[in-house]
């Protein structure tokens, strides 16, 4: 284990607190970054009561003035749609007239867990038109040197549509669009003013053509087909959701796990009055756990010297590393499962380190030079350390294969935590430790080190005492 230079030892040590002192800020203040607002990581936990597990997505109110009826029948839409799809404990409130958050609880477990992602995704597809006119080309055919011009005629999906429902037939899924007697009328106005026989629905930024059957009667409806589409059951979703009286944005849309959630058919109409981490639970616990810390600390810094310190600041390394890639996955949210994984690391690291220092005494007790006692400690320490995080590891992955909603979240979690704990104290620990011991004699006061005395020693100085009473 070879010594830094003094000085390089010193830049090292005032750039690590540095950075832990950075991670200590995120923790608390939020930071704007460009475009990126950086939330505090304190208030991006949320702790719910249960763990029933589950997925929730945030979506900015687009629509300029909407009343406060646009948002409630919008609210009432989003819901059907989602209880519809078999998600009988959704949550729908709005935040305000910024925002809506959609919560989808699991309690049945066997929710799939892309599929819930990819349906909450659908919420800000855009709204739902169709048009006798292409929307990528009128831009361009307005500014051709035709004379001829084509009137655009759109169907709001707002106002016009009535319901929309699947059908099967022989396999083939169809979707049905049916209009109130105001959006039949437009309907129609549509295909009879089509410049082909080609209209357009639109989603968005999206749009595609359908051919517009020939001797068409009936304007109080459209069908669709699966043959121009891949999944009836998508579309299905984002044209209810495109009907809705608001429009909500989905490109920039916030859609996390949830490794602790709403208990089935809970309800509340604000994200404060579940949330745990307002709970005078998480106050006393979350302090149970600052004492406890204090206390392992503290006994650790009596016995064994410097070694309390780069216990404490590898797991405060560890914490802020796995906050900041939590932060960074859009789809993960800082839940119970994230913080029981935190502890849980935590403790590995502690323990970790409890006995690398406890071996280092042994061996410098046994007549070895302090650079030697290190090496050995380490290598020693460090094969346990290996078992069981590799254990976890693993493990983790094989749950993260084999499950679903809740327990995917956690195993995910423990997965990280895992792979973070490792590389802590593989790398970390004998940085730090390589620093104590770069300050040229005080190393040995350091780690607290004292030599045993040998039996010839004692019983040499036994004799001396006797000699001199």
């Amino acid at each position: 284990m070879k010594k830094f230079n003094k000085n390089t030892a010193i830049i090292l040590s005032i750039l690590m607190f540095v950075v832990l002192g950075i991670g200590f800020v995120f923790s608390f203040v939020p930071i704007q970054f460009k475009t990126r607002k950086f939330v505090s990581l304190s208030k991006t936990i949320n702790i719910s009561t249960d763990l029933v597990g589950g997925m929730y997505g945030e979506y900015d109110i687009t629509s300029e003035n909407p009343t406060q009826k646009n948002i409630i029948d919008s609210i009432s839409l989003i819901r059907e749609v989602f209880e519809e799809d078999g998600y009988k404990n959704v949550n729908v409130y709005a935040l305000g007239k910024e925002k809506i958050r959609v919560e989808l609880s699991f309690p049945n477990g066997d929710e799939n867990f892309a599929t819930s992602y990819s349906k909450l995704k659908n919420v800000g597809a855009g709204a739902f038109s169709i048009s006798n006119v292409n929307p990528s080309s009128s831009s361009s055919s307005s500014s051709s040197s035709s004379s001829t011009t084509t009137k655009t005629i759109t169907l709001d999906g707002a106002n016009h549509v009535k319901k929309v429902t699947v059908s099967t037939n022989n396999d083939q899924k169809y979707i049905t669009i049916k209009f109130n007697d105001d959006g039949t009328e437009v309907y129609k106005e549509i295909c009879e003013n089509a410049s082909s026989s080609t209209i357009y629905l639109v989603l968005g930024d999206y749009s595609q053509g359908i051919t517009i059957s020939s001797g068409v009667e009936d304007y109080s409806q459209l069908t669709l087909s699966n043959t121009d589409w891949e999944n009836m059951i998508a579309l299905e979703q984002k044209i209810k959701l495109g009907c809705t009286k608001i429009e909500v944005d989905g490109t920039n849309s916030k859609v996390n796990t949830m490794s602790a959630t709403l208990t089935a058919g809970e309800s509340a109409s604000s994200s404060i009055e579940k949330s745990f981490y307002s709970s005078i639970a998480y106050v006393v616990s979350f302090s149970a756990l600052i004492v406890v810390l204090v206390l392992m600390i503290a006994i650790f810094a009596v016995k064994f010297g410097f070694f309390a310190i780069v216990a404490l600041v590898s797991m405060m390394f560890s914490a802020y590393l796995y906050l900041f890639i939590v932060w960074l996955v859009p789809s993960f949210e800082l839940g119970l499962s994230v913080i029981l994984s935190i502890v849980i690391g935590s403790s590995l690291i502690y323990s970790y380190v409890f006995n690398f220092a406890n071996n280092v005494k042994d061996e410098y007790n046994n007549g070895k030079s302090i650079q030697a006692s290190l090496e050995s400690s380490y290598k020693k320490s460090i094969l346990g350390e290996l078992i069981t995080n590799l254990m976890i590891f693993f493990a983790s992955l094989i749950l993260m294969a084999l499950s679903f909603s809740e327990l995917t979240s956690v195993a995910i979690s423990f997965a990280v935590m895992s792979a973070i704990s490792l590389f802590t104290n593989l790398c970390f620990v004998p940085f730090l430790v390589k620093i104590g011991i770069s300050f040229k004699g005080f190393d040995r006061k350091l780690f607290l080190l004292k030599k045993r005395k040998s039996l010839v020693e004692l019983d040499d100085e036994i004799k001396e005492s006797r000699e001199d009473a």
